[in-house]
């Protein structure tokens, strides 16, 4: 009676829809605004060590997060199942892909660490690493890529969580995992007592081990049934229909995964035409225009959820409208932290790195992009409106679209055609920006995406 009562209480197909969707965002935002306090510490106890090893770690976290997209997108598969089951009322189902998710997670994880760890070195050649920076990018990624599978797999079921409603455990998974690397990062960089210093090294074991200890509490609360999805002993093995479908879902939303993020890599590389201080530059003010923009993603979260559970129980009128009002308060909320970005650029990037090259190109990067993701924040929301649906194939082409036939040619254009330097990049990015959100909210408002199957 308890598990029922609880499951009435997470109905998110009934009821008032701004409930609805502030029972969800608030743990959803916290969830992934965690993550920025770790990227902020990160950045500020690798500047610690000078401006090579920012770059060098600026340059591994791009190749990283480029492997982990690969794999991340099932993330996005098996959360658009689970929540059209958990909607549909067929919890056994939700369970039964929730196990098969996680085993393609692991084993695609693996073995894009693998392949990752085998390309490291000629990777950080074609990105302009001189020889300093290839030695402390070699250092961070070897153990990045080694552990890579603790995050991927956080991740994956963090997104599935979400998708049945869970969004306040999957924030508590992600609290821990981030509380753990905050602790290690300064005493395995900078050592402690018999602990040795690992450098940039250190910043990679506390990552990896941060989220260890997030999976583990992720299977503890899995085995143990104590969340509306949970792994049952029959559901251990293969079911390889299943498991097509949920690639058939998650190969699009993989694919535009791998667009954003080796578009980023792209752009690592551009700027590393105009030096190491382009590059820490560029890292910072990277860093603080993502962590401005995680709460987007929460928010996103949350529309993704609704919108699968509302399909999931023949409700698509009411799955629109959390979409289009999930957007309206990322918009709000983008604004607000444009204007913050944009006032106190130089001091936040100071705190950083106080090399005055670092911190003019830092800035300068900062003001061109920050207003532009207020587009960027509504584009998230409906991506993830779209994910919520299934229907990956929008987002995939969005993002084609904005980062590689825009963005890639305008800032190489801009940069080194037109002779504006690295403040070409910048408008290049701020020029997709604006366009993908544009795409995204005409595509979404044409309402196709209401009568995909999953």
């Amino acid at each position: 009676m308890r598990e029922t009562n609880q499951a009435l209480k997470r109905d998110l197909t009934s009821g008032s829809l701004h409930r609805a969707i502030w029972y969800l965002a608030p743990a959803m935002m916290l969830e992934t605004g965690i993550m920025s306090i770790a990227q902020v510490l990160d950045a500020y106890w690798i500047g610690q060590l000078g401006t090579a090893a920012l770059a060098a770690v600026t340059i591994s976290v791009s190749i990283r997060w480029v492997m982990n997209s690969l794999a991340n997108g099932l993330g996005i598969g098996g959360m658009a199942v689970v929540a059209r089951r958990i909607g549909a009322r067929d919890r056994a189902a939700a369970e039964h892909a929730a196990w098969q998710t996680i085993l393609l997670g692991l084993i695609v994880s693996l073995v894009l660490a693998g392949g990752g760890l085998a390309v490291s070195r000629p990777l950080l050649v074609l990105l302009g690493a001189d020889s300093t920076v290839m030695a402390l990018g070699l250092a961070h990624l070897r153990v990045s890529l080694g552990g890579m599978f603790t995050l991927v797999l956080v991740f994956v079921i963090n997104a599935m969580l979400r998708g049945a409603g869970e969004a306040r455990l999957a924030m508590r998974v992600l609290i821990l995992s981030t509380a753990t690397t905050v602790v290690l990062e300064p005493v395995l960089v900078f050592g402690l007592g018999p602990i040795p210093s690992l450098g940039v090294a250190g910043s990679a074991w506390a990552t990896v081990l941060g989220f260890g200890a997030g999976l583990t509490l992720q299977a503890v609360v899995l085995l143990r049934g104590r969340a509306l999805i949970g792994i049952r002993l029959n559901d251990l093995r293969p079911d390889f229909p299943l498991m097509a479908r949920i690639i058939g879902i998650a190969l699009p939303s993989t694919v535009q995964m791998a667009l954003r993020s080796s578009s980023r890599l792209i752009v690592v590389g551009l700027v590393g035409l105009y030096g190491t201080f382009a590059i820490a530059g560029y890292g910072i003010a990277n860093r603080l225009l993502l962590i401005a923009l995680i709460p987007g993603f929460g928010l996103g979260n949350a529309a993704g959820t609704l919108v699968g559970q509302n399909l999931g129980a023949l409700r698509p009128d009411r799955a629109e409208r959390s979409a289009w009002w999930v957007s309206a308060y990322a918009a709000v909320y983008m604004f607000a932290a444009a204007a913050f970005l944009f006032t106190f650029a130089r001091p936040l990037i100071t705190v950083f790195d106080a090399t005055p090259e670092v911190v003019a190109i830092g800035v300068e990067c900062t003001r061109v992009v920050a207003f532009s993701m207020i587009a960027s924040s509504v584009g998230i929301v409906l991506a993830r409106g779209f994910d919520g649906a299934g229907n990956t194939v929008p987002a995939m082409a969005i993002n084609l679209i904005s980062l590689w036939g825009l963005e890639l040619p305008a800032a190489f254009l801009l940069s080194r055609s037109l002779g504006l330097g690295a403040t070409g990049v910048w408008c290049g990015r701020a020029i997709a920006n604006v366009a993908n959100g544009l795409l995204f909210v005409y595509w979404f408002q044409r309402g196709r995406w209401k009568h995909r199957d999953v």
